[in-house]
Formats: structure tokens, C-alpha cells, sequence
């Protein structure tokens, strides 16, 4: 009878394991080792900007890339004194680049680089891309109507600042 227990025992937890396992969400845009993608964004020029990279290998070295530049892995990035990589590996691996004071400079694309580590190689998220609006602006508007006529011209001049 115990070696009867002792056979059950384990294929019962094989059991339940492969039965979890078959049953566990796991959400097919996001890429194996992300738990948090960043997205595509857009922003007026002057504001802040999260984005977020959620990251499920714990002991990773995360670094964030603009535009293809390698920004590193400490939080205060040196060279780029509005970005700030927030990271918290406590709380499920959260890495995310903060940029303050966003400007047409931060205009690019961006990806979350995660480095090998024991629990899993080198990932790389999908690109997004930061997009500032900003400097727009409309003057001098004016209508012309001649004495007699129908037809009203206007004159519209416009500036426009267009980032990269």
C-alpha cells in the first residue's frame, strides 16, 4: 500500500503541473521575457513621457535604446539629464524611461533592451516610436472683400516647427 501512495503522489503532480501549465495566459503579442511593452505615443512638446517595459527574467540588466544609441542601465542616464530610467526589479522587473520637458529631440524611436542573464538570453522589445507635436502656431489671418464682389480672398500665413 505505501509504494502504491508513493507512485500516486508524484503523478498526481505531474498532473496538476501539466494542467496549469495548459491553462496559464499567456498573451500572444507580447514577446517571451516581457511581461510590459512599450507603445507607440504622441505628446505635445514640453510634456513628460512614460514608457514602459515590464521585464520577466529576474537579474537582468535592462537599458533603454533611442534611436538605435544605447542609453545603459543606470537610473540618472548620463548625457541626457530629463531621462530617468525608473527601474524596480522587486516589482516583477518594472524598467521604465521616464523623459521630462519632452522636446523634438526625443522625436525617434525607442526599445527596452533587456541583457543575458542565468535566467534567460538577450531580448529586444519591438520598436516604438515618441512623437512631440509641437511649435504650431497660425497668425495673421486676414479677408479682403473688394466693393461689388462675392468671392472673399484670405491670406493665411503659417509657421510650423516639423521634428527630424
Amino acid at each position: 500500500m505505501a509504494l502504491r501512495t508513493m507512485l500516486k503522489a508524484p503523478l498526481l503532480l505531474l498532473g496538476l503541473l501539466t494542467e496549469g501549465l495548459a491553462q496559464l495566459a499567456i498573451p500572444a503579442s507580447i514577446p517571451w521575457g516581457f511581461w510590459a511593452l512599450p507603445e507607440n505615443l504622441t505628446v505635445v512638446e514640453g510634456a513628460s513621457v512614460e514608457l514602459r517595459c515590464g521585464v520577466s527574467t529576474p537579474g537582468s540588466v535592462v537599458q533603454w535604446a533611442k534611436d538605435g544609441l544605447l542609453l545603459g542601465p543606470n537610473p540618472r542616464i548620463p548625457g541626457f539629464p530629463r531621462y530617468r530610467l525608473e527601474e524596480d526589479p522587486a516589482r516583477l522587473g518594472e524598467f521604465h524611461l521616464h523623459i521630462e520637458a519632452c522636446d523634438l529631440s526625443d522625436d525617434v524611436d525607442y526599445e527596452c533592451q533587456v541583457g543575458h542573464s542565468e535566467m534567460g538570453p538577450e531580448l529586444v522589445s519591438p520598436r516604438v516610436i515618441l512623437s512631440i507635436l509641437g511649435g504650431q502656431t497660425l497668425s495673421n489671418i486676414s479677408a479682403n472683400m473688394n466693393e461689388g464682389s462675392q468671392q472673399k480672398l484670405f491670406t493665411v500665413e503659417a509657421t510650423a516647427r516639423c521634428g527630424n
